[in-house]
């Protein structure tokens, strides 16, 4: 629900004879047309495509790059009719996309829930890698595909690509696509933005100027391996308030600890234990991550679940200072948390994913979305623990994540030190900590399979 009608110019309807039909604007992004004595009607707008992250659409000399739902429409009362789409091309554009290709430039979607959720890069310059995989006997590929100047390994990253792919699907005991494509928008300023969706991923980077090669690599993968676990959590694994999505207006929701905090915390340590990052490599973006919870002094102000809500306040941009908590760094605290909380109590048999794993499947593949409650009973049934205190202080209390991040440190034997002058941050082992804490340490970090 965003302002893409602002974007909308040139707007008139006509009927199949090119006479055009009446229509009366309602609210910003809806349009009453009089149909009476109609048999069809063919909507004319033009789109200002200039927004080159991995939510928008832009369009330049070299190629289209478009998100369905920025720009594309739907009848109300319809919404579950397949769409068409063609495409006025050039003879050498190739299309990179979820869409299911029809003919040359000319895709289908089954609905419109599949059209608004499938991005598009259309250009004769995209570059394109593949690689085929099974589970459980069943055939998946997927895609890697890259529009701008990089000097990213391309085979390399087939491989690390294949390495933490196959390592989810394995984690959650399924592959609900026959094909997934990682949509790579590579720019040529700093920049890091991607967005999930359901067969797919749209990810723009641009190389920061103290990143090196190797950093710019490693950043790449964290922000696909996060998007790739979208796959189940959020596009099939979804609250019971997105369940269905609702065009029409803010689907609010309290869980976005759950579908990007977890997320956030599982795409990282992912790549960890498949064996693509090293331990260091793993701390070394953990680091950074509790680096901006410390500077973030809204930890003192707002809880998880109220941070959850007013995402559609200022989700994705700065917003007031201190204002709020964020569902991805304060989240990944949160899952974190739980995720020690399972291991300790199961002797280190259950992890968070398995409680992920059993969710989606008590959920979405059962046709329904979660709640809160679903989400904190999976995790106590698993556990045999009470969250009751966890879901009071972390997800609905105010200013608690200090203390809990402190106990989670002494359990793990890790020491954090936080410098707020020259706001500098270090996490390592300590070097006294008991076999017991590098026990746990070596459990957290090391392989679930």
């Amino acid at each position: 629900m965003q302002n893409f009608a602002k974007n909308v110019r040139s707007f008139f309807i006509t009927d199949s004879n090119g006479k055009q039909v009446p229509y009366k604007k309602r609210t910003k992004d809806r349009w009453e047309v009089n149909t009476r004595g109609v048999s069809s009607i063919v909507v004319h707008y033009e789109y200002y495509a200039n927004q080159p992250d991995a939510g928008g659409s832009y369009v330049c000399n070299e190629f289209l790059y478009i998100n369905p739902v920025n720009c594309m429409m739907y009848v109300e009362g319809r919404i579950h009719e397949p769409y068409v789409i063609e495409m006025d091309l050039p003879e050498e554009y190739n299309v990179a996309t979820q869409l299911h290709e029809q003919k040359k430039h000319c895709f289908t979607a089954p609905d419109f829930d599949y059209l608004a959720d499938s991005p598009l890069i259309a250009s004769a310059t995209v570059q394109s890698a593949a690689f085929t995989d099974t589970y459980n006997g069943k055939e998946y590929t997927i895609y890697l595909w890259f529009q701008g100047t990089h000097e990213v390994d391309v085979e390399r990253l087939k491989r690390d690509t294949q390495q933490y792919t196959s390592y989810q699907i394995k984690c959650m005991g399924d592959m609900p696509c026959d094909s997934y494509h990682f949509l790579y928008l590579m720019l040529d300023t700093p920049f890091r933005h991607g967005v999930e969706h359901l067969n797919s991923t749209a990810i723009a980077l641009g190389k920061y100027p103290d990143q090196t090669e190797e950093e710019f690599y490693n950043d790449l993968l964290a922000i696909s391996s996060h998007e790739f676990f979208h796959l189940w959590n959020i596009k099939r694994l979804r609250p019971e308030e997105m369940w269905p999505y609702d065009y029409t207006q803010e689907n609010y929701s309290e869980l976005g600890f759950v579908y990007e905090g977890v997320t956030t915390y599982l795409g990282d340590l992912f790549l960890v234990q498949s064996g693509v990052w090293s331990s260091e490599q793993y701390m070394s973006s953990l680091k950074s991550d509790l680096l901006r919870h410390f500077t973030n002094e809204g930890r003192f102000r707002y809880s998880l679940a109220e941070s959850s809500w007013d995402t559609w306040l200022d989700g994705y941009v700065p917003g007031v200072p201190g204002r709020k908590i964020s569902i991805y760094i304060e989240g990944l605290i949160a899952a974190w948390v739980a995720d020690v909380v399972l291991f300790t109590s199961t002797a280190g048999k259950k992890r968070l994913c398995d409680a992920m794993k059993q969710l989606y499947h008590n959920t979405y593949i059962c046709g329904k979305g979660y709640s809160a409650s679903d989400y904190m009973s999976t995790l106590e049934e698993m556990s045999s623990t009470s969250f009751e205190t966890y879901t009071a202080e972390l997800i609905h209390g105010r200013g608690q994540f200090d203390s809990w991040l402190n106990n989670l440190c002494e359990h793990l034997g890790l020491e954090i030190i936080y410098t707020p002058e020259n706001k500098s941050l270090e996490i390592s082992a300590k070097k006294n900590a008991t076999t017991g804490q590098l026990q746990n340490l070596n459990t957290w970090i090391g392989m679930i399979l």
